[in-house]
């Protein structure tokens, strides 16, 4: 009885690649890996620039409070 089911599991197997199925299935599972690898790193990215961002915000801040004061100097001369 056990060979039946493993002749049964070979055959069905060999039905699926010989109509592509298993080729199909392999190729939609390889892009979805692709796909969430890819997002992953994009939300690796993202994270790794959000120091950055804060860091020019804080800058632009500075510099911006330094013109004001400059501009404050440059008025009251």
């Amino acid at each position: 009885m056990d060979r039946l089911v493993q002749l049964g599991r070979k055959a069905w197997f060999i039905v699926r690649v010989m109509s592509g199925y298993e080729e199909r299935r392999i190729r939609s599972y390889r892009l979805q890996l692709q796909k969430r690898l890819e997002m992953a790193q994009a939300r690796k990215e993202e994270l790794r620039r959000q120091p950055e961002k804060v860091i020019l915000s804080e800058v632009r801040q500075v510099v911006q409070q330094m013109q004001a004061v400059h501009q404050h100097l440059e008025e009251a001369k």
